[in-house]
């Protein structure tokens, strides 16, 4: 039997928890037309669907208004939780929308917090389920994506995947059908995989190493600021060098080699001053584009 593990994200009263319901088929989340959250805590339930045995996950609201018990950072983490809900993982992520609501930066915001708790790989294994499409009246769902660039942009990052619930009807068990297929597509595109902690971890430790690189490169700055004050001709060098080259290229990545060393070692050789790990420093920082070096550290610098 196939699996299909899933959760549900969105804001509160958008129609999270009646999704679940109208696709395990039975009323076993809690939900009710409210500005208030319902759903407090991940909930989880399952049944078989259309010959495949499906968990789906509720969770508490996006942009949820802390109180005195639950604050903006335990929600988060509850919302996190769903993934050890539907361990080893979930297979799909459906954020829901109200179809006939107006797109705002809210719901913008939702990739991005996505992204946040889960890490960059979700929108791989995201669905856009827009609800209450009966009151749409009559305009189909491509036309309201058309017509909405915002909208559009956040459908294009889930992969253009979409789908259409009347949560109204709940006999209607062809929409419910017609989504499991859709989440079958998205595993099989997926390599037949889930989303899992790993690769979140993986995620974590690739930051962890970007953080402690940029503090490195913070820190040399630093240092060569501190002696280019104490040397009037090294502190117009670094004046002209700071003013025309932006350290950014480097901390996003990119390597510096050869011409880094280059400029480290002719900047060493022209002030004198400073010690060598610095100078190459200021090398590295230098990057991206057709460079000169001049002979002088007087007032001249490098220039695009």
């Amino acid at each position: 039997m196939l699996l299909q593990r899933i959760v549900l994200l969105g804001k509160t009263g958008c129609g999270k928890s009646t999704s679940g319901n109208t696709i395990l088929g039975q009323k076993v989340f809690k939900s009710e037309v409210s500005s208030n959250s319902v759903t407090c805590q991940c909930s989880v339930n399952h049944t078989t669907v259309s010959g495949r045995s499906v968990t789906v996950v509720d969770t508490p609201g996006f942009f949820d208004t802390p109180d005195e018990v639950n604050t903006d950072e335990q929600v988060k983490k509850e919302i996190a939780r769903s993934v050890y809900l539907s361990s080893p993982g979930p297979h799909a992520f459906l954020i829901v929308l109200r179809a006939n609501d107006r797109f705002t930066e809210h719901e913008q915001q939702i990739p991005q917090q996505s992204e946040i708790m889960f890490g960059q790989e979700v929108l791989k294994y995201s669905i856009i389920l827009f609800t209450h499409g009966d009151q749409l009246k009559g305009e189909s769902i491509e036309n309201l994506i058309k017509g909405n660039s915002k909208l559009r942009h956040l459908v294009q990052e889930c992969g253009d995947r979409f789908h259409v619930f009347n949560n109204e009807d709940e006999n209607n068990r062809e929409q419910v059908t017609d989504l499991l297929q859709k989440i079958d597509t998205m595993i099989e595109q997926n390599g037949g995989g889930h989303f899992s902690n790993q690769m979140r971890q993986r995620e974590e430790e690739w930051r962890k190493e970007e953080n402690e690189r940029i503090e490195r490169v913070r820190k040399e700055k630093g240092e060569m600021l501190h002696r280019a004050q104490s040397n009037p001709e090294l502190e117009e060098f670094y004046r002209q060098y700071n003013h025309r080259f932006s350290f950014s290229a480097f901390i996003s990545g990119k390597k510096q080699t050869g011409f880094g060393a280059v400029v480290g070692g002719a900047f060493n050789k022209a002030v004198g001053a400073i010690a060598q790990p610095t100078g190459a420093a200021v090398g590295r920082y230098l990057c991206c584009g057709e460079h000169k070096v001049l002979s002088s550290a007087s007032s001249q610098i490098l220039s695009l």
